[in-house]
């Protein structure tokens, strides 16, 4: 059962685009969607983190706009960062779910219990993934591989209802 989600900030909270001001600062763009789908999946008791090759103050600015106390900043090896975050929460590469959507991500997104891409992947990326999210990075794809978890977790919670249900005997006259 999926307990932590991990999320690649280029491609994924955003759409990979860096727009420059005069000064050189980067300036990017997250769905509210989003937003509040991370927020959302915090409050269900998931440990939300980041997995990003980028270091950037943008990234220390991401986590503090949405709570996210576990970033693995500078991040090129994604198979490594992930394995180190389990270890550090204690819980097993089974129970992530990993969007990421470049190259980089492949061995990431094969390794872990859900792997999901957004529609504007890379090609290698999609390859691998156990799903193709509809939408793309920056623009829902959070909002939805929220969702896709959230129904995974009530259809295996219904599951487990019906294994455990009691028969029902009814006396006969």
């Amino acid at each position: 059962m999926i307990s932590v989600l991990a999320l690649d900030i280029d491609g994924v909270l955003t759409d990979g685009k860096v727009t420059l001001d005069e000064s050189g600062s980067e300036l990017k763009t997250v769905s509210y969607w989003d937003i509040d789908a991370v927020f959302m999946v915090q409050r269900r008791g998931f440990q939300v983190v980041l997995v990003t090759g980028e270091t950037s103050p943008w990234v220390d600015m991401i986590a503090r706009r949405l709570e996210i106390k576990y970033v693995c900043q500078g991040a090129k090896d994604k198979c490594r960062a992930l394995q180190n975050i389990c270890a550090d929460l204690g819980t097993d590469l089974n129970e992530v779910c990993y969007v990421g959507d470049s190259m980089r991500d492949v061995g990431a997104l094969a390794m872990v219990g859900l792997g999901l891409v957004p529609a504007d992947a890379s090609p290698a990326a999609r390859a691998v993934a156990h799903r193709v999210l509809k939408h793309g990075g920056g623009n829902g794809a959070v909002a939805e591989a929220v969702e896709m978890v959230l129904q995974t977790l009530e259809q295996a919670s219904v599951e487990n209802h019906e294994k455990r249900a009691v028969p029902v005997y009814r006396l006969v006259k």
